[in-house]
């Protein structure tokens, strides 16, 4: 059974009355498919267009931009500014004699950059670059349609009404983050692939990470980071929503409790990790968690309280002699979560990934070693780890090979089998703020990047755009052998040539690899002896 426009629109609308113009939105969208199908058809090359069987989708969406724009609900007014503020334009993909332009309501830059940024979601390799004819074809087409349809209609939206709604309480903003997360024009692609990479499906603690942790191909944007800038909040409000990112997943247990009205109304809970009380408005009838109760879960700030965010799991009445086994736990198999709010481990974490980082230079000569194959690697990293144990305490290291087991006085490396054959180069670079990076088929990268962007084979365009895309690749290894190299070949293998370089490197980063400009802590962990 086929998905409708309609269909689309009425599953993608927020709770709440609608506004007066929205009873006219489906009819427009029916409409405007059609105009882009017309479009397409007199297309003069037929081998870049739309895909056919989705134009229904980006109809829906090109109308609710449309509908965003025209009432000013504030989606697509906060993804430019924070363009501004990263690449000192709302836009860019324009060339730069676009730039001074003073953007009208239904720009075709705009239409630009949020066709390319879907087409590239949707079609990675297939996407057309964004200067290409038959993209500024369809944007000036449904540019003009829109200001068309829209100039009849009145300013007054649904959407807008409900993100103009109460935000008092942390409930209020997680309701507005879930619609914008998981049905709005700018982020439901992205919350699809995102949950399509999750075999159980978007659960309640999928769609939290999503909504919460996740950057898109929107400047390397989140939802908080969008709805942040759309809200009509104070700027202390703003930063504490962009700040969820950092949810404080512990060990929690229950101190006391509220009741009011059969319900409960406010916990105070002491994180297991680093000791701190927490106050948490709960207003939840027939509560399970009881004082004593040790529970795991993350919590979100808001206006000076604490919030339950996604999934909790009850772990019963952990005696407190235990309580430092699950802080030992925590430390060391998830390092990144509890330097969170554990700030004196994780600047240790940080001072030690520092002199790793001038003992590795002085080892190698350099942050980037390449190697031939995985046994050559393993072989020199292994050299390398012996010279560094050989050098510490003593007592330190026969502590930890009491606690761990190894037989030896290094630390085990587990290197997958597929690794370690791997004969098509290997890069490791150390990356001061985090730890060592491996990255695999290293040689087509080098060799891709030394042709500065001609006649590029397949394997070396597959390399660049595994480089780029590749979240645990760091910004900081790109930006290293872009230094060398230059970006001639990354910015030809996205189609982002005809841009002025720095910025398209800029842009392209951001969309790839969002995550590393947010805080970040060093992937080390720290060894927790003697249960403390």
């Amino acid at each position: 059974m086929s998905v409708t426009v309609t269909d689309i629109l009425r599953a993608s609308r927020p709770t709440g009355p609608p506004g007066r113009a929205d009873k006219y939105l489906p009819e427009i969208a029916q409409e405007l498919r059609r105009v882009l199908e017309k479009s397409q058809l007199g297309f003069p090359d037929h081998s870049v267009v739309w895909p056919h069987e989705t134009l229904g989708h980006l109809a829906a969406v090109l109308v609710e931009f449309g509908e965003d724009l025209h009432s000013d609900a504030g989606l697509w007014r906060s993804l430019e500014s924070y363009n501004r503020e990263f690449f000192d334009t709302p836009f860019p993909l324009a060339a730069d004699t676009d730039l001074a332009a003073a953007p009208t309501r239904f720009d075709p830059r705009r239409i630009q950059h949020l066709l390319w940024t879907l087409w590239k979601k949707a079609d990675p390799e297939g996407c057309p670059g964004p200067t290409h004819p038959n993209l500024l074809r369809l944007a000036g087409t449904a540019g003009t349609f829109l200001a068309e349809r829209f100039a009849r209609l009145p300013a007054d939206s649904g959407v807008r009404a409900f993100l103009a709604g109460p935000s008092q309480f942390g409930w209020d903003i997680k309701r507005k983050l879930v619609w914008l997360g998981t049905k709005s024009y700018l982020f439901r692609q992205f919350f699809a692939h995102y949950v399509s990479g999750h075999e159980e499906g978007a659960t309640v603690g999928v769609t939290d990470d999503f909504i919460c942790q996740e950057t898109t191909g929107w400047s390397g944007l989140g939802v908080i980071d969008i709805l942040a800038s759309a809200l009509d909040v104070s700027a202390e409000d703003r930063a504490t929503l962009r700040s969820w990112y950092e949810r404080h997943a512990a060990f929690y247990r229950v101190l006391t409790r509220k009741d009011r009205g059969g319900e409960t109304e406010l916990l105070t809970v002491r994180n297991l990790i680093n000791g701190q009380a927490y106050t948490v408005r709960v207003h939840m009838p027939r509560c399970p968690f009881q004082p004593g109760l040790v529970v795991f879960g993350s919590l979100t700030p808001w206006r000076g309280e604490w919030y339950w965010s996604g999934e909790q799991r009850t772990c019963g009445n952990v005696p407190e002699h235990e309580e430092a086994g699950l802080r030992k736990e925590m430390l060391e198999r998830h390092p990144g979560i509890a330097y969170r709010y554990c700030p004196a481990e994780a600047a240790q974490a940080r001072e030690a990934n520092r002199k790793q980082h001038e003992k590795f230079v002085a080892h190698y000569g350099a942050d980037l070693v390449v190697y031939p194959d995985g046994l050559a690697l393993a072989a020199a990293e292994q050299k390398r780890l012996e010279s560094l144990w050989r050098a510490a305490d003593p007592e330190h290291v026969r502590r930890v090979m009491c606690e761990r087991g190894p037989d030896q006085p290094r630390p085990p490396m587990r290197l997958s089998r597929e690794f370690l054959d791997h004969d098509q180069g290997i890069g490791a670079f150390y990356n001061p703020d985090e730890g060592v990076e491996f990255m695999l088929g290293f040689h087509h990268v080098l060799s891709g990047l030394r042709k500065q962007g001609e006649a590029l084979s397949d394997k070396e365009r597959d390399a660049l755009r595994h480089l780029v895309s590749d979240r645990a690749i760091s910004p900081a290894l790109v930006h290293r052998l872009v230094r060398e190299h230059g970006a001639a070949s990354v910015l030809e293998t996205f189609h982002l040539r005809d841009l002025p370089p720095e910025r398209a490197l800029a842009f392209l980063l951001r969309c790839q690899k969002g995550q590393f400009h947010r805080k970040r802590y060093p992937s080390l962990s720290l060894v927790q002896s003697g249960g403390t």
